[in-house]
């Protein structure tokens, strides 16, 4: 039992197959605003940025093998808003907006044979009408191909741009929507044959000859997969198509479509998008269940993905969405990344080192790329999965899953072997008609979690575990539970890239503001001064720090001074993916807590549409989550609309209405609205119109949100300050699963949870007269909060420096991520804390020190 055989035949590696079966590696999905502060970044810290990208698409080893970039729309397509390159048919295509096309030319610096491709997640608004048909169950016949140019013309203006701005041509289009349901063949031809033969409309010395050789990629479905079947059935559009990719689904389609493809016809099949691992190893490594680095959703379940994709459905590569998560945490598809990039202003980053090297057990250890970069390709024969699932591989876990990769000419192998179960596994190996080197032995890097809790979280990653002899043409290899191994001909020994070492940024975090002059933790009057003079025009005249939800946010100029304007009309809204809400964006740090937000803004009188009540400004309070992208996300909200109404809403409900009479709308008005504790103010040029006491599980931390209606609302200056000069803030945040934090007794610690939870964790405490239940953990500042979803009652016992300040406390009825408990008022310094959960079920999340 748990024994597997199988051979590894160099006679059975097919070198003409072009690029079906070459080993293609990962690639990086720049998309819904997922890059967005890398911006940042590259302006406050070019030293993380760089070394972001040498992580990801540097050294001999590159991991990343492409960067795809979805076009954005001016919506917010599940994590933020893209800016469309075009607001109308006459723009000009504008490139610098957004990270994505200016991301893909600093990683071409370093890896110049980078491919890249594009697609379109929705259509911007100025092709809405002639698209609106492409939401239909027939697009193919409803829209009509009077749109077809017009379309066409969106994607040759930003490919051309790209190249005059950046210096590359891009190497793969999609013409289809992102995860299309109704994959649209005629346009997919007709967008085949226009771009193979359009030879006019190009700017002098523009590479003509090579755009016409640009590759096509459909249909990028979601989970369908009858694009499979129909370019089997037509013969013309297989000509076309040169790769085919689907989304989050391991599994051919019931004719085994893809693997014709692939086999018999040699097309490329992509992963054209899937997850990266979510909740980062090292919390992974504490879960209760005991899976170690393994588990669903972890590095282990991806890397089988990647094995048993190809094994299904033969895809040759895959792309990660994100393989850096450069927006604020709380988005919708949070916390599923490789590296995490939301601290612009510290520098500070995070790095998921066990999703990294499980990825790079592949890629460290074969060429990735095509064939005509000399790649390593899959030697079919000797691959296998049955592992269970389609997408989350998270049952039959203890079945074979291995993959063999081999040089062209059949000199160097490797065998990537996962077993994410409970039960060791070995495998015989039979090799024959391979070009080995004499008394060649096979080296075994093994990437496994830490074998006790004295060791490091990556105490075992990718090391070489040993060397095995290859005995007359086998030879044995043992996979241990829930881990992933590579065996190798190469002799990467002494390649210190290949040698696995912890991968972190080089600058510690800080709270945004925290050593602030007159109470100020952010401002920005957008004219940038101390910058250089490019600041604002390399960027698209994207402001600092901020992250669109809705709509689009740029600098532009007016009466002589850069204002922030929203940029989108009724008219110019996008056909959106699927949906976004009013213009709005995010900014600043989630470790404020009491503060005052500033504005001094002014109305759009201008435009006419809608009604009165779609003219507004709001201001949004201690945002932490916002999987939809809304104003309202913040819990707590003030609106000041054109007609002088003023809501305050609260978690989606209006809780106070007042007015300001003979609002003028051609001056400029200074809104303030505050939180310091459970009270709120808010103000209109002065005049206080709100005052109020929170009093039903109040909020006492997060970002700032900013939003209107769908008009040129500008800002002219924005300023973020404490509410008070003793005002507190967070210092630092501790998820429930880090090493600083201590448990005893009756724990359930959870991970690959939803996104809403820090992390993706949680840990579950239930009281027992039998032993104590506590948490324990040192602490630095004047007060801790305890962060996590309290549904039930329970109560504490809280004990400070070995001083009760609780005996049998009950936490507040909390939502994700907010505070379920506070204590402040501590003298400032050291000090150490044990919890007990005296009765019923505590839920923690994370554990915030005060300052």
């Amino acid at each position: 039992m748990n024994h597997t055989n199988f051979v590894i035949d160099g006679d059975q590696l097919d070198l003409d197959d072009k690029d079906g079966h070459t080993f293609k590696g990962f690639g990086y999905l720049s998309c819904n605003n997922s890059s967005r502060l890398l911006l940042d970044y590259k302006w406050e810290h070019e030293d993380s940025y760089n070394q972001i990208l040498q992580i990801l698409f540097g050294g001999k080893h590159p991991l990343m093998r492409m960067i795809k970039l979805e076009m954005g729309d001016d919506g917010n397509t599940s994590s933020g808003t893209e800016p469309a390159t075009m607001r109308s048919a006459d723009d000009a295509a504008n490139v610098k907006r957004g990270a994505g096309f200016q991301l893909a030319a600093d990683a071409k610096e370093l890896q110049p044979a980078l491919k890249t491709a594009i697609l379109r997640w929705g259509e911007p608004g100025f092709l809405r009408k002639l698209w609106v048909n492409v939401k239909s169950a027939d697009p193919d016949k409803l829209v009509p191909e009077s749109a077809f140019e017009p379309m066409y013309q969106w994607y040759k203006r930003t490919i051309v741009a790209a190249y005059q701005e950046y210096g590359y041509l891009i190497d793969y289009v999609d013409p289809d929507r992102n995860e299309t349901k109704h994959p649209m063949v005629q346009w997919i031809k007709w967008f085949a044959d226009r771009i193979a033969n359009d030879r006019t409309a190009f700017p002098a010395k523009f590479p003509i000859d090579q755009y016409n050789r640009i590759k096509i990629i459909a249909a990028d479905q979601n989970y369908e997969r009858d694009f499979g079947d129909m370019m089997i059935a037509d013969k013309q559009l297989r000509d076309k198509v040169a790769a085919v990719g689907f989304h989050y689904n391991t599994d051919d389609g019931t004719n085994k479509p893809f693997t014709k493809l692939a086999d018999d016809l040699q097309h490329e099949v992509w992963y054209s998008e899937g997850i990266a691992p979510m909740t980062f190893g090292k919390y992974r490594v504490k879960a209760s269940n005991g899976d170690g680095i393994g588990g669903k959703q972890s590095g282990l379940d991806v890397a089988n993905r990647l094995i048993k994709s190809y094994v299904n459905s033969r895809r040759s590569f895959y792309i990660f969405q994100p393989a850096v998560s450069a927006y604020y945490p709380g988005v919708n598809y949070s916390h599923k990344e490789l590296i995490a990039a939301s601290r612009p202003w510290s520098g500070h980053f995070e790095v998921d080192n066990v999703g990294l090297q499980c990825m790079k057990h592949f890629s460290d250890f074969a060429k990735a790329g095509w064939a005509d970069e000399g790649a390593w390709r899959y030697l079919t024969s000797a691959c296998d999965s049955g592992v269970g699932g389609t997408e989350n591989l998270d049952h039959n876990r203890e079945a074979p899953s291995y993959l063999t990769l081999m040089a062209p000419d059949k000199q160097n192998f490797s065998v990537i072997m996962v077993n994410d179960s409970s039960q060791t596994r070995t495998y015989h190996v039979a090799i024959k008609n391979v070009n080995l080197a004499p008394n060649q032995k096979l080296v075994v890097w093994e990437s496994i979690g830490p074998e006790n809790s004295d060791q490091d979280y990556d105490t075992n990653l990718k090391r070489v575990r040993e060397k095995l002899e290859i005995t007359a043409g086998m030879v044995n290899i043992v996979v241990n539970p829930h881990s992933i191994v590579t065996a190798t001909t190469l002799s990467l020994e002494n390649d210190d890239e290949v040698a696995y070492h912890r991968v972190e940024s080089r600058h510690d975090d800080y709270t945004l503001g925290i050593d602030g002059d007159n109470r100020i933790l952010y401002e920005d009057d957008f004219s940038y001064a101390k910058y250089p003079n490019n600041y604002l025009s390399s960027r698209g005249n994207t402001p600092r720090y901020t992250a669109d939800q809705g709509g689009a946010f740029e600098i532009v100029k007016s009466k002589g001074k850069n204002v922030l304007q929203q940029m989108i009309t009724e008219d110019q809204r996008a056909l959106d993916w699927e949906y976004s809400f009013a213009p709005n964006f995010t900014i600043g740090d989630d470790k404020w807590t009491d503060y005052a937000v500033n504005v001094s803004m002014k109305f759009d009188h201008q435009t006419i549409q809608n009604s009165p009540t779609g003219n507004y400004f709001g201001i949004g309070l201690r945002e932490l989550t916002d999987v939809n992208g809304r104003l309202e996300s913040a819990p707590y909200v003030f609106k000041l609309y054109t007609d002088g109404l003023c809501e305050l809403v609260k978690e989606d409900r209006v809780v106070k209405l007042a007015h300001v009479d003979q609002l003028a709308l051609t001056k400029t008005h200074q809104i303030r609205f505050s939180a310091n504790g459970n009270n709120l103010e808010a103000a209109v040029d002065g005049k206080v119109v709100f005052n109020f006491t929170d009093t039903d599980n109040p909020k006492f931390s997060g970002r700032v949100k900013i939003g209107c209606g769908y008009y040129h609302t500008q800002i002219e200056k924005l300023v973020i300050k404490k509410a008070a000069t003793g005002s507190s803030l967070i210092s630092r945040r501790l998820d429930d699963l880090d090493d600083a934090i201590s448990y005893t007794g009756d724990w359930n610690h959870v991970c690959g949870l939803g996104n809403t939870k820090w992390n993706r964790t949680l840990s579950y405490g239930t009281g027992s007269d039998q032993q104590p239940t506590t948490v324990s953990f040192d602490f630095a500042g004047s007060g801790f909060s305890l962060i996590g979803k309290q549904k039930a009652d329970c109560h504490l016992k809280v004990v400070v420096d070995n001083q009760v300040l609780a005996w049998n406390m009950q936490p507040q009825m909390a939502e994700d991520r907010t505070e379920n408990s506070l204590f402040t008022g501590l003298s400032t310094g050291e000090h150490h804390v044990e919890i007990t959960v005296v009765d019923g079920t505590y839920t923690l999340d994370a554990v915030e020190w005060l300052v």
